[in-house]
Formats: C-alpha cells, sequence, structure tokens
C-alpha cells in the first residue's frame, strides 16, 4: 500500500517528519475511512478501537506551490529530501498549484497500484478535514486513511514560523526531527535565515539572538521589553499572514529618553531607511501604544523596500506633499493592521 502526503509544508517540521516516519515504521494510529464513515471511523482512533490499519510500504509527498513568508516550494523540497535521507522509502512529488489534485493524478497514473490519502487530525475539530477524501471520488484505488496525531506531531507550521520570528534558538530546534544531525539543523536554518528573518538573524548562526530588540537604555519597566517582544513577533506573523511585503525585517530598538517622554511634540517612534531600522520610544508609554507605532513604522518599511519611499528632506508634511502622502498610508495601512491583529486576537 502506498500513503499519498499532499500538504503545504511551508516549512516541513518534526510533525510532518514523524508522519511519514510513523508511516513507514507501522507505528501510526490510524485508520482508512470514507466520506459517509468519516466521523465514526475518527472517533475510533481517539477511543483506542480502531484496527483498520493498513501496511505502508511507501509515502509519496506532494508539496504544494505558491509561498509563504518566504518559502517557496523549492526550499519546502530541500527540506524533505534532507528529511528524507531519515526516513526510507519516500518519493517527493511536485504538488503544482494544488497537492491533493497533484496525488490524484498521481494515482490515476498508476492504477496497478493501491493508495491511501492521508489527513492527519489532532481532534474532534479536525474531523471536517477528512472530508477532503471527496477530492478521489471516481478514483477506485484510493481511499482515506485517518492519522491521529501522536505526541510530538501536533506541530503547526505557523508556530515554526513564530518561533523564527521571535529568535528563539532553543524552541526552533525543537521543531526539527529529533534523526537530523546538528549539521543538517544548521543547514536548513541558514537557509531559511535569508527566507524569512535575514535582519534578524546574525551572521553567525550559532550566535542566533536571543533578544530581538536592542535596548539602547535600560526600561525601567522589565517585563516591557519581553511584553513587547512577544506582540510585536505575533503582528509580524499577522503582517506576514495578510501577504505584507515586509522581508528582510528591519533592526528594532527600544529607546529611553526623557526628553522626548516630556516634550508634547517628542518623538515616539521614526524609521531609519539607510539602515533598515525602526527605533521605539518607550518611556510612559502603554505597551499597545507602542506596538501600534511600530505598524506605522512598518508601512515606512515596506515603503522602503519597493521603493516609493524615496529620499524625503523634511519631518515637515506641509512642506512636502510626497511625505504627506506617505505618512497618510503609513497611518491608515498602519493603524488598520493594527486593529485586524488586535481583533484577530480577541
Amino acid at each position: 500500500m502506498i500513503a499519498l502526503y499532499p500538504g503545504a509544508f511551508k516549512p516541513p517540521h518534526r510533525g510532518h517528519f514523524n508522519v511519514v516516519k510513523a508511516l513507514l515504521d507501522g507505528s501510526y494510529n490510524g485508520t482508512v475511512y470514507s466520506k459517509d464513515d468519516y466521523k465514526d471511523k475518527a472517533s475510533s482512533l481517539f477511543n483506542g478501537k480502531s484496527k483498520d490499519k493498513p501496511k505502508i510500504d511507501k509515502v509519496v509527498i506532494f508539496i504544494g506551490g505558491g509561498e509563504r513568508n518566504g518559502i517557496d516550494k523549492d526550499e519546502a523540497t530541500r527540506i524533505w529530501e534532507i528529511y528524507s535521507k531519515h526516513l526510507g522509502n519516500v518519493e517527493i512529488v511536485d504538488g503544482q498549484k494544488n497537492p491533493m489534485f497533484a496525488a490524484k493524478d498521481y494515482a490515476r497514473e498508476n492504477t496497478n497500484e493501491q493508495f491511501v490519502a492521508v489527513t492527519g487530525i489532532r481532534g474532534e475539530e479536525d474531523f471536517v478535514d477528512l472530508k477532503r477524501v471527496t477530492t478521489f471520488n471516481n478514483v477506485d484505488n484510493v481511499q482515506g486513511l485517518a492519522l491521529a496525531s501522536k505526541p510530538g506531531s501536533g506541530i503547526r507550521a505557523t508556530d515554526f514560523r513564530k518561533s523564527i520570528l521571535a529568535g528563539n534558538l532553543d524552541q526552533i530546534i525543537d521543531f526539527f526531527p529529533e534523526e537530523l544531525t546538528r549539521e543538517q539543523i544548521l543547514d536548513i536554518l541558514s537557509d531559511l535565515k535569508d527566507k524569512i528573518v535575514s535582519e534578524i538573524i546574525g551572521s553567525n548562526i550559532d550566535g542566533f539572538i536571543n533578544e530581538y530588540f536592542i535596548k539602547e537604555e535600560q526600561v525601567k519597566e522589565e517585563k516591557k521589553a519581553p511584553e513587547l517582544k512577544e506582540y510585536i513577533a505575533s503582528l509580524l506573523e499577522y503582517m506576514l499572514d495578510q501577504g505584507m511585503e515586509i522581508t528582510p525585517l528591519p533592526e528594532v530598538k527600544l529607546r529611553k529618553d526623557e526628553a522626548e517622554a516630556a516634550n508634547f511634540f517628542g518623538r515616539t517612534a521614526y524609521y531609519d531607511p539607510n539602515n533598515k531600522e525602526i527605533v521605539l520610544y518607550t518611556l510612559g508609554r502603554h505597551p499597545k501604544d507602542i506596538v501600534r507605532s511600530f505598524s506605522h513604522e512598518m508601512v515606512h518599511h515596506m515603503q522602503n523596500l519597493n521603493g516609493t519611499l524615496g529620499n524625503v528632506q523634511t519631518s515637515n508634511t506641509n512642506e512636502d506633499e510626497h511625505l504627506q502622502e506617505l505618512e497618510k498610508e503609513a497611518y491608515l495601512t498602519g493603524n488598520i493592521t493594527f486593529r485586524n491583529w488586535e481583533d484577530s486576537l480577541k
């Protein structure tokens, strides 16, 4: 029996690896199902009652097209090729725009083989995903295979990307298969840094920065920096999910400045296009207000990346119509992005 495993895999992580490994060594918790009995069959997996588990001799991985956070199909394929060295009988296939359709075509072209189409589930909330088996209607040699996540396999690619954005090396390593060597992990990470966080990963991967922010002066509220780091990482992830072109990411500096804080017209934040740097003034400000400023400055960063920022010679919007248009975009896009992100969390 051959397992068809379609997905986006942006990027492939330990959970994906463990699925393939468990399929091939027979340790997986799964059952064949159809569109008519998927709920009952899926429930049986979590009740420990299912015994309808075929022996898998080969896994065919279909990698979807498109790009997520700078990770494209070629990058996902390269990572799977590294993983495959530790797995066994694995075939990696270009999933084109829709990996489910690519899997269907693959089964149709190999009528002498019997297939199961794999769908992973973490709990009852994922049962609806099993209805994807209807993609294989009228393909007689394909059945559905529901696969319940084992401990350590229920990982989300979104969490992987968030850990990369947050710059936590310990957490990032946990997303990779234990079978990988340190050199293989560093090889993958050194490539991901160019795709996702080229500006927040040091030139030496072993020195992967553990502080996202550079604090030019110590902030009185000691808990403020970690809190800002968490929220800004979340906002960056949201921006990336919305398809906003923000990479390479800027450097972020926190600055405590009593003179600016005491001045009603003092600075709250600014963007330096030459150094791709955002400076946030923190003294006496609510963290939410600081993150809102960050969202505004990120629009200027995007303007710089796409070439629309130009060479602004003044900070007075009354003196420069181009600056006024840039600020309109930053206020509108920055504020609505911040509000939409906030509402998504609420």
